[in-house]
């Protein structure tokens, strides 16, 4: 059965702040309900810095999504970038008495959050590696099998506990409550990477306007994750300055005539802005183009260090997928396959309707994606749950009242077990819609 659950969700970019409502149509796919975008102040690449005005640029995105989507914003999924978090493989291992169970596996990942975080850090993500039974590899899932000693692979993604703060401090400023913090690198490449991809092995690169995120998939896992403290914002800034304009006029020129490579025809061309004394200043695409070059190689060099320090041990053979709003500059893709030597095409969105098709929106819907992943498995563990004590509550009454209830039934000539087969109130859906409301009502923030 589709979750029904709305999901909401927020992206704090260094330049823009998106906030975005989606669910799930009857045949599973992802729906987007509405997008709300913000200027975004008071973060620094990626960073909140000034809590009062990143608060601000949240609300105002989020009532432009509301307005747009008709959703009231209340319990939010938010992003949290690769400069704010750091990622290490750890491994964990426990005693069992027979065959493992899901009980087991979620031990074995509950004990680990506890011993993984450092001083001054928060666990974000858990992503199991692998797993072993009594020291013999058993690959992803170890459900099922017999043994006596379970053990773990991890990589364990840590967030910085002022970053951390300081986002909770935002969201919650403008009236909000968060569910989960999910890393954004992890998020975009669920929207914008294929499951083909993922096994084969894939780099992803989220360029975004103050960094350039990094992640890496094989089999399907997470298998690393790096960050470039660099992004488009400063080929902005170097336009700017090498161009002797305004930052507004920087911006326009990189998305109208900006491009990662000179061309034969650049010389030819100029651009004409108009400068603050009155007079139009004549700026030729040559300059501009060498300008934008240089940072690009930079920042692509980048990425080529963090590939470089995984392909030991992890197969890259689906290539570079780069994603975020840099990602729309002309011939960074050509840049990027000649100087990386590597096979490389844009990301966009893969589960979306062609309106929200865009390099930008790879975050917040990766957001939504992974926001209806996590409801679904805790709706999943608290039906479960729930199931299991009223299992046990029905046993106990059931044990401690079996002789008056038969004897009363008999007295009245009434057979005790008339009702067999009948739902209490409410029934099996009526305890589905209580977990999902409780859900929404009382965010489980207990591993952010």
């Amino acid at each position: 059965m589709p979750c029904k659950n709305i999901i909401a969700a927020i992206d704090i970019g260094t330049s823009k702040t998106v906030a975005i409502a989606g669910t799930k149509d009857e045949q599973g796919k992802i729906m987007i309900l509405g997008i709300g975008e913000a200027e975004t102040k008071g973060v620094i690449r990626g960073t909140v810095q000034n809590i009062v005005l990143a608060s601000a640029s949240v609300r105002e995105a989020v009532q432009k999504c509301e307005k747009a989507s008709n959703v009231l914003f209340k319990n939010v999924y938010v992003g949290i970038d690769g400069r704010n978090i750091s990622g290490e493989v750890n491994s964990h291992s426990k005693i069992i008495s027979n065959i493992i169970t899901d009980q087991d596996i979620n031990q074995l990942t509950e004990e680990l959050y506890q011993i993984s975080a450092g001083q001054g850090e928060n666990i974000i993500h858990v992503i199991p590696q692998g797993y072993s039974v009594d020291n013999a590899p058993v690959g992803i899932n170890p459900k099922g099998y017999n043994g006596r000693k379970l053990e773990g692979t991890f990589y364990v993604v840590k967030g910085k506990e002022k970053a951390v703060n300081n986002i909770k401090q935002a969201v919650e400023m403008a009236g909000l409550k968060i569910i989960k913090l999910i890393l954004e690198p992890l998020a975009s490449a669920e929207a914008v990477l294929s499951k083909d991809e993922k096994e084969i092995g894939v780099a992803l690169a989220d360029i975004g306007a103050g960094t350039a995120d990094i992640a890496v998939f094989q089999d399907n896992i997470l298998r690393y994750t790096g960050v470039i403290p660099i992004g488009g914002k400063a080929i902005t800034n170097d336009i700017k300055k090498g161009c002797g304009v305004l930052e507004r006029q920087a911006e326009q020129i990189k998305i109208q005539h900006g491009a990662a490579l000179l061309q034969k025809d650049f010389a030819k061309k100029a651009v004409i802005i108009k400068g603050v004394n009155g007079k139009n200043k004549e700026i030729p695409i040559s300059t501009i183009a060498t300008i934008i070059s240089a940072r690009a190689e930079e920042i692509l060099g980048g990425i080529a260090y963090e590939i470089d320090a995984v392909r030991k041990n992890t197969a890259i053979n689906g290539g570079l997928v780069i994603t975020g709003g840099t990602a729309k500059l002309k011939n960074l893709l050509q840049l990027a396959k000649f100087s990386l030597a590597i096979e490389a095409r844009t990301g966009t969105p893969l589960y979306t309707g062609p309106e929200y098709a865009s390099e930008c929106y790879a975050t917040a819907i990766g957001l939504i994606i992974k926001g209806m992943e996590y409801t679904e498995d805790i709706i999943a563990r608290q039906r479960k749950k729930a199931e299991q004590e009223k299992a046990e509550e029905q046993q106990k009454e059931g044990g401690a009242s079996s002789s008056a209830t038969d004897a009363k039934g008999a007295k009245n000539g009434k057979d005790p077990k008339a009702n067999n087969g009948k739902e209490s109130s409410g029934g099996f859906r009526g305890l589905i819609k209580s977990i999902a409301n409780k859900l929404f009502t009382e965010p489980d923030d207990s591993k952010m």
